[in-house]
């Protein structure tokens, strides 16, 4: 069934519309489609800018989000001089570049070093999830600071939003911007953060989010059709619709129907276009590649990662899965038993999926213009049992830190083999060319050849400016 999104009340809505959205409801579902689909809706202008772009070698951008906080001090930052207390049970080895070392449990990794680029000196100031989430997708401080804040309207956009808005015309098939397997949550809470949709440019702009089936399959369920339906019914279907919308067209006097008209022709043209169910479709993928990935979730998502912006997604946003993770240390949220949690559940399928992808995108001559990130909304305290916001953190585990992390870059010119930033003698706190949340915002945005000083126009009217970052030049070559 198919719902037409609105970012204001029903109560406000002429009354032509609220008719015309409830026949559209069953005519679109005559076509067999399921839209809940924001990608499908109307979106606002783009104002004129004549700013020079930074970069632009990015046609594409993969965004891994490692739900949680991964920590920096136990992977890409270890200390092995400091005390215990801090350095931990991990130690590091050598990777294919000298003079680069990374933890022992990201054996495949490190011999990839010369693919990627560590930066060491990510950070920001609260140590809550909801708003370092935010933060790190958007580029915005949360006004909400408050632990579970849901996603509304008054939200910045996050990037996968961005990109969708503003690069729609990359492919005319292809969804822009696409998020899986979920937005980011932990199990028991009943809302996703903020962060990850369109908020004030509406619910158009946010990713399309593809949920995995009970078998574990990423397919988009606006591609899942009850029977099969030949191109002559979609074509008898979309004449039926017509018919009916021009009897619903005398009732509308908002000049809104155009939007509607928009829709359906791009419903129509996703649920019948080879090219899109060609992408989503990894049976055609050799066994030797599935392998590489792994057959665990993580493995499946970064794999079609690569599938969709070979076939011209843009950005690709894939977070981390349900795992059933304990509630009181969920996902990256290492709070207890932080090294066996990392070592034995979280690093293996990290460890194997991520070079893979990287091998790939390298093998296919991708990774040139595809930009690839690695990040958690913060790292882990450099004090191993440190309680800083959570009590249940126990002695060996480590809790929410973001004074200092690490993040993970790679392709679309970005220097290779390469460390930027630093921190101190405990992964505590930034020593050497810090980088913000807004400043990453801003380069990935300048990457994909978005101006990130450009402005856009809100639902409500309102011109944003859609980053307040400065783009790093130092990650480019």
């Amino acid at each position: 069934m198919i719902r037409l999104v609105s970012e204001r009340p029903i109560s406000k809505l002429a009354t032509g519309l609220n008719r015309r959205s409830a026949l559209c409801i069953g005519s679109l579902s005559a076509l067999g489609l399921s839209l809940d689909h924001p990608q499908l809706h109307a979106t606002p202008s783009i104002l004129p800018h004549s700013h020079e772009i930074p970069f632009g070698k990015a046609k594409s951008c993969i965004v891994i989000f490692l739900f949680g906080g991964p920590s920096q001090i136990d992977l890409f930052d270890m200390k092995p001089d400091a005390p215990v207390e801090f350095r931990g049970e991990f130690r590091p080895i050598a990777t294919s570049v000298p003079g680069i070392d990374i933890c022992e449990y990201l054996p495949n990794l490190a011999r990839r070093a010369h693919l990627f680029q560590i930066v060491r000196s990510m950070h920001h100031e609260h140590p809550r999830h909801g708003w370092g989430l935010y933060y790190m997708l958007t580029g915005q401080k949360h006004s909400r600071p408050d632990l579970d804040a849901p996603p509304t309207p008054d939200d910045f956009p996050g990037i996968g939003a961005l990109v969708s808005h503003m690069a729609r015309d990359t492919s005319p098939i292809m969804p822009p911007a696409v998020t899986l397997p979920r937005y980011n949550r932990f199990l028991d809470l009943p809302n996703d953060y903020a962060g990850e949709r369109g908020g004030r440019i509406g619910q158009a702009a946010s990713p399309w989010l593809v949920k995995a089936d009970g078998k574990g399959n990423l397919v988009p369920e606006e591609l899942r059709l009850e029977v099969p339906i030949a191109p002559g019914r979609l074509t008898e279907r979309a004449d039926l619709l017509k018919s009916v919308d021009r009897r619903i067209a005398e009732w509308s006097e908002t000049g809104e129907s155009a939007t509607f008209d928009s829709l359906q022709s791009i419903a129509r043209r996703l649920v019948s276009s080879p090219r899109v169910r060609e992408a989503f479709d990894m049976s055609a993928e050799p066994v030797a590649t599935k392998s590489a990935y792994g057959d665990h979730p993580f493995g499946r998502g970064l794999l079609l990662a690569r599938r969709l912006v070979e076939a011209g997604t843009r950005l690709v946003q894939v977070n981390w899965h349900e795992d059933g993770s304990d509630v009181k240390s969920p996902f990256w949220d290492t709070h207890k038993d932080n090294f066996e949690t990392l070592k034995k559940k979280l690093l293996p399928p990290f460890d194997q999926a991520f070079p893979a992808l990287l091998d790939d995108l390298h093998a296919r001559g991708l990774l040139d213009e595809t930009l690839v990130l690695v990040m958690g909304e913060f790292g882990r305290t450099p004090r191993v049992g440190r309680v800083v916001m959570n009590a249940a953190t126990d002695a060996a585990g480590r809790d929410h830190w973001p004074g200092a992390y690490s993040v993970l870059i790679a392709g679309a010119g970005t220097k290779a083999g390469a460390v930027y930033g630093a921190s101190d003698r405990q992964a505590a706190y930034v020593t050497d060319r810090p980088v913000s949340p807004p400043d990453l915002h801003a380069t990935v945005l300048a990457a994909l050849g978005i101006d990130p000083r450009a402005k856009i126009v809100d639902t409500r009217g309102m011109p944003i400016r859609i980053s307040d970052g400065t783009p790093v030049t130092g990650f480019f070559a």
